[in-house]
């Protein structure tokens, strides 16, 4: 069943995130339960989403399984939900960090090292497609994240649940859906593709950005 994510679904959801991203650098967070300053961080960083727009919260709710996917994003003039989880939740992000580092953690290094090499006053993305730049933020969308984990896919939910996301979107007002993907993940790449995404602009041989008219 796909419905509406609710507030009690969030350890369940962050469960999700952990078996489907398990090298990302928030996977590597949530390691550290049993320190000051514990607790699951994934549930608090998508609590803000959830708090903000609940109707673009969607979960593949599994008769048997329970949780086993989840589909959500944000509103592009309305995305203050990272800079608001920051705000409630930096010592423990920073004090998790370190000891992770300490520990010789590879993925929280690779992440630190990035950051150090960024250039905030410099964009590291290249438009590609400029046909739709003239819809403001105003009027798109972001999917942040679609996933389900192994033992749920082949029966049609992250379908389901993207497809429920972007009737939401349109909805409430959005002409245009964007969101980024690792260059190296082809899989994701061609379900994209299939559902009727095109590339909007790059970010060297990282990342890319795709975009849909909603």
């Amino acid at each position: 069943m796909i419905r509406q994510a609710t507030i009690h679904d969030l350890p369940a959801i962050a469960k999700v995130h952990s078996i489907c991203f398990p090298d990302s650098y928030s996977s590597q967070l949530c390691k550290l339960k049993n320190v000051i300053g514990g607790g699951n961080l994934l549930v608090s960083f998508y609590r803000e989403y959830l708090n903000d727009n609940p109707e673009l919260f969607w979960v593949a709710d599994d008769e048997d399984k329970g949780i086993v996917g989840f589909c959500m994003g944000y509103y592009m003039d309305k995305d203050d939900q990272m800079q608001n989880f920051m705000k409630h939740n930096r010592f423990k992000v920073l004090w998790k960090t370190l000891l992770l580092m300490l520990s010789g953690n590879k993925q929280t290094w690779n992440k630190m090292l990035a950051r150090f090499k960024h250039k905030p006053s410099q964009s590291d993305w290249t438009i590609v497609n400029d046909k739709n730049e003239h819809i403001l933020n105003n009027q798109r969308g972001d999917l942040l994240s679609v996933c389900v984990i192994p033992e749920g896919r082949g029966k049609g939910y992250a379908q389901s649940m993207m497809e429920a996301y972007l009737d939401a979107m349109k909805t409430h007002g959005r002409k245009l859906c964007l969101l980024s993907v690792k260059t190296g993940n082809l899989r994701a790449r061609r379900y994209y593709e299939r559902n009727g995404f095109d590339i909007y602009r790059t970010r060297g041989e990282d990342g890319l950005t795709y975009m849909k008219l909603l």
